[in-house]
């Protein structure tokens, strides 16, 4: 499903969601990866919502959001609430969901300037 049509310059954009596949500008992706408006990490290790640890959303967190989408691939999944509070004592907004609707959810924030960061499993 085509997400995103408009070409900003030098900022990554979610450009199509499949399943196995998201495509960030003009490349696909068919492993787990994190996207910010400026970096795509696309060696990101974790690919089920169970493999969420504190020490791994610290890890998100260094890259200082303001919020942080989770994707949990095709199946939506709940946030353990430890995640949360540790998020939210850092001042970071974090939100799980489908990777779908975390890619569409990425291209609001983005387009709104926001700081966000896209942890998406597939």
């Amino acid at each position: 499903m085509k997400l995103h049509q408009q070409s900003t310059p030098n900022v990554n954009t979610i450009r199509a969601f499949e399943p196995g596949r998201i495509k960030i500008n003009d490349k696909f992706y068919d492993n787990s990866l994190l996207v910010t408006a400026e970096k795509i990490d696309s060696n990101w290790g974790v690919n089920k919502p169970e493999e969420l640890t504190v020490e791994i959303l610290q890890e998100l967190l260094t890259y200082q959001p303001e919020i942080i989408i989770i994707g949990t691939g095709l199946q939506h999944h709940f946030l353990d609430p430890m995640l949360a509070l540790t998020a939210t004592q850092q001042g970071t907004g974090i939100e799980i969901m489908t990777s779908e609707a975390a890619c569409h959810t990425y291209n609001i924030l983005l387009g709104e300037d926001r700081k966000v960061l896209a942890a998406l499993m597939i």
